[in-house]
């Protein structure tokens, strides 16, 4: 999400330069947007987000069912190594292995998936964020709508921050 908002927000700020040249002999209008707080405000948001940690939850349990197994083993095969034939102390140390190595590759596909697909979920709820705030611009009849990142002076009469999450929240 941070590459993303990086670019959009470069976009922006050249956009806003060349814009300006261009408008000079009209009145700028402008705003600006703490998109994190948007999306700290945004209702839809938040339930995404506590879905998601639910979903990690559940994803992190399986980790942890998988973890108590291979103590389980261990402790057994630590138990009996000493009393087991040297093929069945090798297979023993083998199932152990295989299980160490299911452990290894399940928490880094889990991971994986789950960056992924927090990712995606960000993107699409920024691309929402942006297409309201679009909408706003438009028949507001603004001139430029930046990221709070990018404003070092603003007056709080032109942030738009808690119009855009109340628009957001209405739908």
């Amino acid at each position: 999400m941070r590459k993303g908002i990086g670019i959009y927000l470069l976009a922006i700020a050249v956009s806003a330069v060349l814009f300006c040249g261009n408008v000079s002999a009209q009145a700028m209008k402008i705003g600006y947007v703490e998109i994190r707080k948007v999306f700290s405000g945004y209702e839809k948001a938040k339930k995404a987000e506590a879905d998601f940690k639910n979903e990690i939850e559940a994803e992190q349990k399986k980790i942890s069912q998988l973890q108590d197994n291979i103590k389980k083993m261990q402790a057994e095969f630590e138990q009996k190594k000493d009393i087991l034939k040297p093929e069945e102390k090798a297979k023993k140390e083998e199932e152990l292995k295989a299980k160490v190595q299911e452990y290894f590759t399940l928490a880094n596909t889990t991971n994986k998936n789950l960056d992924a697909k927090r990712q995606e979920l960000e993107e699409k709820l920024l691309e929402e964020i942006k297409e309201e705030i679009t909408k706003y611009g438009e028949k507001k009849g603004f001139t430029v709508i930046l990221d709070s990142r990018m404003v070092l002076f603003g007056q709080t009469t032109i942030d738009l921050t808690g119009e855009i999450i109340n628009i957001l929240n209405k739908k």
